[in-house]
């Protein structure tokens, strides 16, 4: 996926809401504006890359851009509430890489 409201779109299609928190971060929840108690985590592309990222906050880079679909639909079933961190497991699947504090907080 290329774009932000090709992603929306695309969650839209599985049950899942989403809305741009700003011009550059959409937001993946059922609610707006998002709460902790449900879950809720964002996404960013910078050039051609994505990365997804909880409110803890822990950041991760998607390596293959056609999987963020698949990936934010995996993690917003992941839990009820929100993560504070991405199980393990869907780190591996993704083959995502786990970016450090300041990486996160640059994005």
């Amino acid at each position: 996926m290329k774009s932000y409201f090709e992603l929306a779109d695309w969650l839209k299609t599985k049950g899942i809401g989403s809305y741009m928190q700003s011009a550059d971060r959409l937001v993946v929840s059922n609610e707006n504006p998002a709460r902790p108690g449900r879950n809720c985590f964002w996404v960013t592309r910078k050039g051609s890359q994505w990365f997804i990222g909880t409110f803890l906050p822990a950041g991760y880079h998607v390596p293959e851009a056609r999987d963020i679909g698949p990936l934010c639909e995996t993690v917003f079933r992941s839990s009820p509430t929100a993560v504070y961190s991405i199980d393990p497991l869907i780190i591996t699947r993704y083959r995502l890489l786990v970016l450090t504090d300041d990486e996160a907080e640059a994005l």
